[in-house]
């Protein structure tokens, strides 16, 4: 059982993942959503008004707007805390900040930040490793931005652990929240958001402590932290 729980300021609590994670929190032992920062919902803090913050907090999680980023990514150095960013469509210049910023504040940016997807990671590592000829296929919502970021990491990882060259297939059909992504017979299938928020929660608690040297993703995150977090029967991640 964990010991306490991990304070989250959330920016862009009104988003899918952020309401998602606001029922989460409702059962959660380890972690707790203390403020909500959006652009225009008046029962929480907007992006003018981050110094008027008055809830203690530990860690700080984006999933906003690009538009809002710098602000965050300031406001986080300011205070000295951990910042997990989601946030898609960082220009170049805003992702090289967030690198700089990892060595002054814990940062964690991940293409994929669930645990579920990792195995799927893990399990097209080792197919690539006797596989040539590599194509990563992936369905999603129809408004769903293409290539998608989990499809780009697989790519990378790839390219790291084997030195072997992928292929992007993008497709967008579904008219649910569903993302799937397949590497010849290995699948993965996600389904809406719970299951996201869930996950930020565990990344949170793990974040909180973690000492300000480069930036974290999952591998990584996870290599680090074996003493806070275990499999079950099912091989799902959970926090002792």
């Amino acid at each position: 059982m964990s010991k306490g729980k991990v304070r989250i300021l959330w920016s862009g609590i009104t988003g899918r993942t952020g309401t998602c994670a606001k029922e989460s929190v409702k059962n959660c032992d380890y972690a707790e959503i203390v403020a909500g920062v959006c652009r225009s919902d008046d029962n929480y803090y907007k992006y003018n008004q981050l110094d008027d913050i008055k809830e203690d907090f530990d860690i700080i999680i984006d999933f906003s707007h690009k538009d809002s980023f710098d602000k965050v990514l300031d406001y986080a150095i300011k205070k000295k805390k951990p910042i997990i960013i989601g946030t898609a469509g960082l220009s170049e210049e805003q992702e090289q900040r967030f690198i700089d910023a990892s060595y002054v504040i814990p940062v964690f940016r991940g293409g994929n930040f669930r645990f579920y997807v990792k195995k799927f990671i893990d399990a097209v590592i080792e197919y690539a490793k006797d596989h040539d000829d590599l194509t990563i296929v992936e369905t999603h919502y129809k408004n769903k931005k293409v290539p998608s970021e989990t499809a780009k990491v697989v790519v990378q990882k790839v390219k790291e652990k084997t030195g072997k060259d992928m292929k992007i297939e993008s497709h967008l059909l579904y008219e649910e929240r569903i993302n799937d992504w397949k590497v010849d017979d290995i699948h993965c299938r996600v389904v809406g958001f719970e299951e996201l928020a869930d996950d930020l929660l565990k990344i949170a608690y793990l974040m909180k402590n973690k000492p300000a040297i480069g930036v974290y993703d999952l591998d990584r995150l996870l290599d680090e932290s074996k003493e806070l977090i275990y499999k079950d029967n099912e091989e799902n991640y959970k926090i002792k």
